[in-house]
């Protein structure tokens, strides 16, 4: 039997996790479990759900056959692939150059850090004076060499890759310190070994690098996937899913459904559905992961 002692830290342990566990009950638990069970009435108006009816799997199958769900859940991936792939490049090769040392160090570590803990509306509103067409100060350089510069945030084009980009710019530092803080971990001797055999820049990415911080890649991976379908903040702040619906990802989409034209069912179904396409996602990263540890 456990001591009265035991019993005591058992209890104010569960004392100090009662406020976490209350919170998280509250604003995450039961939101979630609330939209699951709305997606299955015909709540698509302002009404109470005491006066709705239950119709099943019909918003599924609604959502399913919407041609706006599959365009925003297109787009959705494009901004998923732009961001994750550029990031992860990015957060490598410049934990790279921060792991070693050079003149002003500390000041450029400091330019990456600081977008880290900015407001993404404040972000959206000088990046939008920035990649203004005719008054930002981007295409006025353009117009210094004779040419007309890009509608970046205005085109349909670059519309949705710049928003990732920018969404990037704004968090790569995460993925700088975690790496940075893998890089610490490689052993001097490897390094050494590296510098007298004489191996260049990639080969020691390749064979010394990249395999010893693996383990912290494949967790930024997923932090960075899960981060990157979480992109409502982002496209608010620089195009409102402009122009037209080319930056209209999925997430904006389901906000919009739900709290513009009160299609509360019919966005609880998307939500979902998205939710299970993420878990879904994370499923195969982790398999992958467990693959290339098995090796």
């Amino acid at each position: 039997m456990a001591s009265k002692q035991t019993r005591g830290e058992g209890r104010t342990a569960y004392l100090f996790a009662a406020p976490f566990l209350l919170v998280f009950a509250v604003f995450k638990l039961y939101p979630i479990l609330y939209g699951v069970v709305v997606s299955f009435w015909n709540r698509n108006n302002a009404t109470r759900l005491a006066d709705t009816t239950f119709v099943g799997l019909s918003n599924y199958q609604k959502v399913l056959a919407s041609s706006s769900f599959w365009g925003g859940f297109g787009r959705s991936l494009v901004f998923s692939l732009v961001y994750t792939i550029t990031i992860m490049v990015l957060g490598v090769l410049l934990a790279v150059l921060f792991n070693r040392t050079f003149k002003g160090r500390a000041f450029v570590r400091t330019c990456f850090y600081m977008p880290y803990v900015t407001n993404m509306i404040a972000v959206g509103v000088v990046f939008k004076y920035l990649l203004n067409p005719t008054r930002g100060p981007v295409n006025a350089v353009f117009r210094l060499f004779g040419a007309k510069g890009p509608q970046w945030l205005n085109s349909p084009v670059l519309a949705l890759p710049m928003t990732a980009l920018i969404g990037v710019w704004v968090a790569l530092a995460f993925n700088i310190i975690t790496t940075l803080a893998a890089m610490q971990d490689i052993p001097l001797e490897l390094n050494e070994v590296a510098d007298m055999e004489g191996v260049t820049f990639w080969e020691r990415m390749r064979h010394v690098t990249l395999p010893l911080i693996a383990p912290a890649l494949f967790m930024l991976l997923t932090i960075t996937v899960i981060n990157s379908f979480r992109s409502y903040t982002t496209v608010v702040g620089l195009t409102g899913g402009g122009p037209g619906t080319r930056s209209m990802v999925l997430s904006l989409q389901i906000y919009n459904d739900a709290f513009l034209f009160q299609k509360f069912s019919i966005a609880s179904a998307e939500g979902v559905l998205f939710t299970l396409f993420i878990v879904m996602v994370n499923h195969l990263l982790a398999k992958v992961r467990t693959a290339w540890e098995s090796r």
